[in-house]
């Protein structure tokens, strides 16, 4: 049975939303301990940005699983409560997203709980934990699954959820959030800045690497042949996500090669700046790649791949 757009939405939604919340946390990790001004004005931001990205997780498991519901169930979508509380409580796909929404409601509540109290070391394990919990829910209703909860296949694609998403969230959070109120509060170059993007670089690379090795994993499991890429729609999907992600590789390793130390070598004040505007531009293109490729997985997972 081929998607829906409401699914793909749903899907889509909860990738962006929960890649935002990983690089929302990465970089929480990163400023533990450092006192630069933008780095405490990045923090107050951070933890708004965190409870959001939380919540619209949230609602966005809630509507894949009321959408899936209806399919099912075929009824009107707005008639599906019924059918959603009889898949919550009798399927397998519905205790996964019961525990993905019950371990997200539990983050939104333990989000302030920590971060009010200072208990930054304490804050980044207990959410972490949480993110990969809810991350092992939605591998549940993937198709790694179908080979065991402890299997290989179901290994490879909880790491690669986790690794595609660090990945995507660092972009997104760098781009977006930290690094333009760095250009605000910081325009020199400084031992803060430079530690901030040197974590984000390796960090972005090490994501990277697993994503790679992990989405070969994956891709190898679930193709009859390389044929598959361009003779079915399955791996045409996946074929675009592959070309998003090397564009959004290319794009990153200019970064890192080129565009950061540029900016941290810089000479002078305006070179320094205008060296870090460089790096933000490519990081927001390189986060379109990105958003895109996370669109791109979302309809592959709501598909069957070939022989299934």
């Amino acid at each position: 049975m081929e998607s829906t757009p409401a699914q793909v939405a749903a899907t889509a939604a909860i990738n962006i939303s929960f890649a935002w919340a990983m690089g929302v946390l990465a970089c929480r990790l990163w400023l533990i301990g450092q006192a630069a001004p933008w780095q405490q004005a990045v923090a107050r931001r951070l933890s708004r940005a965190m409870l959001a990205g939380l919540a619209v997780c949230t609602a966005a498991v809630f509507l894949s699983l009321w959408t899936e519901s209806a399919i099912m169930g075929d009824v009107a979508w707005l008639d599906a409560w019924p059918v959603c509380m009889q898949m919550i409580t009798a399927t397998h796909y519905g205790h996964a997203g019961a525990a993905a929404l019950a371990l997200l409601v539990v983050a939104m509540l333990a989000h302030p709980f920590l971060y009010r109290r200072g208990l930054d070391r304490h804050y980044v394990a207990g959410m972490g934990g949480l993110l990969m919990s809810v991350a092992a829910a939605r591998v549940v209703i993937g198709h790694g699954y179908e080979q065991g909860p402890f299997s290989v296949a179901a290994l490879a694609q909880w790491l690669h959820l986790l690794c595609m998403a660090l990945w995507a969230g660092i972009v997104f959070v760098a781009g977006g959030l930290v690094l333009p109120r760095v250009l605000l509060m910081e325009p020199a170059p400084s031992t803060a800045r430079a530690a901030y993007l040197g974590a984000m670089s390796k960090w972005a690379t090490a994501a990277l690497a697993g994503v790679l090795a992990t989405g070969a994993c994956n891709a190898w499991r679930l193709l009859d042949g390389p044929g598959d890429l361009v003779s079915v729609a399955y791996g045409q999907v996946l074929l675009a996500k592959l070309l998003l992600v090397a564009i959004a590789i290319g794009l990153g390793g200019y970064n890192r090669f080129l565009g950061l130390p540029a900016s941290l070598a810089a000479s002078s004040l305006q070179a320094a700046q205008r060296g870090l505007r460089n790096v933000i531009a490519v990081l927001r293109i390189e986060a379109i790649a990105l958003l895109l490729a996370l669109v791109a997985a979302a309809i592959l997972v709501t598909n069957a791949p070939p022989g299934h």
